[in-house]
């Protein structure tokens, strides 16, 4: 279960994960996400920030990208550093960017100017990683996904808070790493609960689940079923809504059928968005534009390749290629 989800997906945590190589002739059998000339969404069109995403880097592994929304001016950031970069989250104010290297996170400006450390996971320290930050929203706390303990797996996982004005680390979900993995907390608007993904072994395979949690660690409770497969969620900015797709990349790599729903936070109201069926395109890694009115997520073949990035209106209306030039896109977030 301990997984680094890089841009392939294929894959376990940063040096342990297996190369997957696919051939050009497989790419154009599966097909790509088809291209079309539809509009984007009105909010993602009229954007004048930028659009962060995960991709390969020209120095091996994983890195951040910025582009803008009309496709401009797309490229690695950075690249003077030695560690792979992922998982990118701009601030509420969209002045700060934050992304993790795997095992520790990191804040930068907006631009990736005066990258800095938070609160070093010291493996010597029983610290084994901290990952997949999310801004708070007074920018004042991050939320991540933590490992604790020696091992493979680690013996423990669960969700923490980063106060970056002390550099402690509070953990809000902790528990042994047999229970499952916890990945990508993302707050509610007003700042009292996070909603967050677990995935785990099941003896009939693998299981997951979307989970609320206050943000003071109590009413732990799941939104979605384990038979459901839920992943990947993000809190809509009004606070109405919860979007999250189905088999999420990191733990469902391989074929099978991906939609994206979207569910009140207190379990009710469970509607689809997409309906690609159980071999067409898998629609993953859903995030809100800041105001509200649009889903970009990650469209892929059943193969797990190539990865484009998408755009849907709320109301399941416009869905719209945004990125597909290069092989890979994942985890994209649009600066407010």
């Amino acid at each position: 279960m301990f997984k680094l989800e890089g841009t392939d997906a294929l894959a376990p945590r940063a040096r342990l994960r297996t190369a997957v190589v696919l051939c050009a002739l497989l790419l154009l059998a599966a097909g790509a996400p088809a291209a079309t000339t539809r509009q984007l969404p009105a909010s993602l069109a009229a954007a004048n920030g930028w659009l962060a995403y995960q991709s390969e880097s020209s120095r091996g592994g994983d890195g951040v990208f910025l582009v803008r929304a009309n496709r401009s001016d797309d490229h690695e950031i950075l690249t003077d550093l030695q560690s792979e970069h992922l998982h990118p989250d701009f601030s509420r104010d969209g002045k700060r960017l934050a992304y993790d290297s795997g095992a520790n996170v990191y804040v930068a400006g907006a631009d990736s100017t005066d990258p800095r450390l938070i609160a070093n996971c010291d493996p010597n320290a029983a610290c084994m990683q901290h990952w997949e930050p999310a801004w708070f929203p007074d920018g004042k706390q991050l939320a991540i996904s933590t490992a604790a303990g020696m091992g493979d797996p680690p013996k423990r996982f669960g969700i923490a808070i980063i106060d970056l004005a002390t550099q402690t680390v509070r953990h809000v979900v902790g528990h042994v790493s047999r229970a499952g993995q916890d990945h990508f907390p993302r707050w509610s608007p007003d700042g009292r609960r996070l909603v967050f993904w677990r995935g785990r072994e099941h003896p009939g395979g693998a299981q997951a689940a979307v989970f609320v949690v206050n943000a003071d660690g109590t009413g732990l409770r799941p939104l979605t079923p384990w038979s459901l497969l839920g992943g990947d969620p993000d809190w809509s900015p009004d606070g109405s809504l919860i979007v999250f797709n189905t088999r999420p990349l990191v733990d469902f790599p391989d074929a099978g059928q991906s939609e994206l729903y979207t569910i009140r936070p207190d379990g009710t109201g469970l509607r689809r968005l997409t309906a690609h069926g159980p071999n067409g395109p898998r629609a993953t890694q859903p995030r809100w534009t800041p105001d509200g009115t649009a889903i970009l997520y990650t469209r892929t073949t059943q193969t797990g390749r190539p990865r484009q990035i998408h755009a849907l209106n709320a109301d399941r209306s416009g869905d719209a290629p945004v990125l597909t030039a290069k092989p890979i896109y994942t985890h994209p977030i649009l600066q407010p």
